[in-house]
């Protein structure tokens, strides 16, 4: 829109002048995510995060500027004013006038809002029960509240409240919104300028404009293009940013980032591969911000900010929470990464992790290390093939939904040492995704690891230190269990060891009274066995196993004249 791209362009002169410079998705099939796996592949313009301050006007073709480079497989499906992918283009409008068909109120005044809101001020309802302690902390505001019962005039002005105050208690966040977003390097212009591809309202009559934008949309100059949607760019970056300093709403802000892009297509503004190209965009840009050494310091004190009393310490459990259904969560972000589109292009192609896209990650998953986060992206990437997604470097398959669960496949030995001290995602954290693969797990440190998911890795789980709790049937995967320190805690009354079971005498079971563990092969039991909560009834089978050798150590958690007994294939609790 160009009133928005006036506001940026006022923006990016300010900052020229101070830099002197359905539906869950399968996962990627890779075999091992090796150090050759891992490294980051080459584009033609170099990496994104190297060269992301040449996405400027000086710039436009796909070896020199990183945007257009990076979007550059739009060309195959449209060039020079001709449709080379008929079917593809025909399915990308027929989706955008389906979605502005079908939308409904809510949605309406949604998109609304979203279209004229600084997206600065729009995304901060992802924060949920701390976005009424950030408006207050940050002296956030807005324009405008509410959509009108008439269409606004053609050339409605942009409003001038600033979205938040950078002198506010929470101004290191807000400073580093202002610094990271709307930049000279991140806006569309380039790419809109390069593709030329029209609004979908005026390819087709059957796209309905949001009817109290109809005056301002139909006023917009004929060079107002639609890919890639530049709404949906700063969606991403702020998102992603707030998701850096409150990796505790991790998922809900990378969600509420995915609605804006679906909010640009309920308007009528932008088509669905738009905001696909928006989504990589934001990503790379703000993956780029964020690995700049001279944000570091800024990035700090924003993450200090949120973690005091002035955000997380204010909750407000009374505050409607948009994002607050996790499975919701789930399946609107995954699906919004392709809107349904099939797979047009090469469906095998190894997932690709860009350069210093680790560093999104980084407060989310702070226990482990860049390798491991690079590794964590690989192993949940979205497979190849989908429009716009397959860049050279990675950045349209990256599913930073399921990336922020955890692994999605063991290659290899993964060693997590938390370290509960420093709290957060270090002393507790819950892998959610549903782990394969050919190798292993090994919990050391201190902390809580939560294994969620219906998990078949092969290689075996050992714990070493802190608190391994499964809390699935299947989370233990399908090999040999060692607690070999620490403490295995088993949260369902039906866990399955696929292979053998060792406790040595340094090692906690803690399991309920009630629950039943089913070893298929041999069980070596020492150290304590630690019964929780859970109904007492004499002759329950607590663990069953193939054969077994030793006993616990120590046995806790049982009324005065109960005791364990142990036969050949069974410990059972007798009275």
């Amino acid at each position: 829109m160009k009133i928005r791209q006036r506001t940026w362009t006022k923006r990016a002169a300010a900052i020229l002048s101070l830099v002197a410079v359905t539906l869950p998705m399968a996962t990627n099939v890779a075999q091992a995510s090796s150090s050759k796996d891992l490294a980051p592949h080459r584009a033609e313009y170099g990496y994104f995060i190297d060269t992301y301050k040449q996405n400027i006007s000086t710039y436009k073709t796909a070896s020199n500027n990183p945007m257009v480079g990076m979007l550059s497989s739009f060309s195959n499906y449209y060039a020079n004013g001709k449709n080379l992918e008929k079917a593809l283009m025909k399915e990308n409008i027929d989706k955008a006038a389906k979605i502005t068909q079908t939308r409904t109120p809510a949605e309406a005044e949604r998109s609304y809002l979203t279209d004229w809101r600084d997206l600065r001020y729009s995304v901060i309802n992802g924060l949920g029960p701390y976005s009424s302690a950030f408006i207050k902390n940050a002296d956030a505001k807005t324009d405008f509240t509410s959509m009108p019962s008439t269409p606004d005039p053609a050339h409605r002005p942009w409003g001038h409240t600033p979205w938040a105050s950078e002198d506010s208690r929470l101004g290191p966040i807000v400073s580093l919104l202002n610094h990271n977003s709307y930049t000279a390097y991140s806006g569309t212009g380039v790419i809109k300028d390069v593709v030329k591809y029209k609004r979908p309202y005026r390819q087709s009559s059957e796209v309905k404009p949001l009817p109290a934008l109809v005056n301002v949309m139909a006023a917009a100059p004929e060079n107002d293009y639609d890919f890639a949607s530049g709404h949906t760019t700063a969606g991403f970056e702020d998102g992603l940013n707030l998701a850096y300093v409150v990796p505790e709403r991790f998922q809900q802000m990378i969600t509420r980032s995915s609605e804006v892009g679906l909010d640009r297509i309920i308007a009528g503004r932008h088509t669905p591969l738009a905001v696909m190209g928006g989504r990589m965009a934001g990503t790379a840009v703000t993956a780029s911000a964020l690995s700049n050494p001279s944000n570091q310091d800024m990035m700090k004190k924003a993450y200090d900010a949120a973690h005091s009393d002035a955000l997380l310490g204010s909750k407000d459990t009374t505050t409607q929470d948009d994002f607050g259904d996790y499975a919701t969560n789930r399946d609107n972000y995954r699906y919004r990464m392709t809107y349904g589109f099939k797979q047009i292009g090469n469906p095998n192609v190894a997932m690709r992790v860009p350069k210093g896209a680790e560093v999104l990650l980084a407060t989310r998953l702070p226990y482990l290390n860049a390798t491991q986060r690079r590794d964590v992206l690989f192993t949940t990437g979205m497979p190849s093939g989908y429009p716009v997604m397959d860049d050279t470097e990675g950045w349209g398959r990256l599913d930073l939904f399921s990336a922020a669960n955890g692994y999605g496949k063991f290659n290899d030995k993964v060693t997590v040492a938390m370290d509960a001290k420093q709290g957060g995602f270090n002393a507790k954290d819950n892998w959610r995704n549903n782990i394969a693969g050919k190798g292993s797990l090994v919990k050391s440190g201190t902390g809580l690891l939560q294994l969620s998911g219906n998990n078949a890795f092969t290689g075996g789980t050992t714990v070493k230190g802190g608190t391994l709790q499964l809390t699935t049937a299947t989370a233990a995967g399908k090999g040999n269990v060692k607690v070999n320190g620490g403490t295995l805690q088993l949260s369902t009354k039906k866990v399955t060891v696929k292979g053998n079971f060792q406790q040595t005498q340094k090692g906690q079971l803690r399991v309920a009274k009630n629950a039943h563990v089913t070893i298929k092969k041999t069980a070596k039991l020492g150290g304590t066995l630690k019964l929780t909560a859970g109904s007492l009834k004499n002759g329950t089978k607590v663990l069953t196993f193939k054969n077994h050798k030793g006993k616990f150590a120590h046995v806790s958690g049982l009324p005065k004249g109960w005791h364990v007994v142990y036969t050949k294939h069974a410990v059972k609790l007798a009275k």
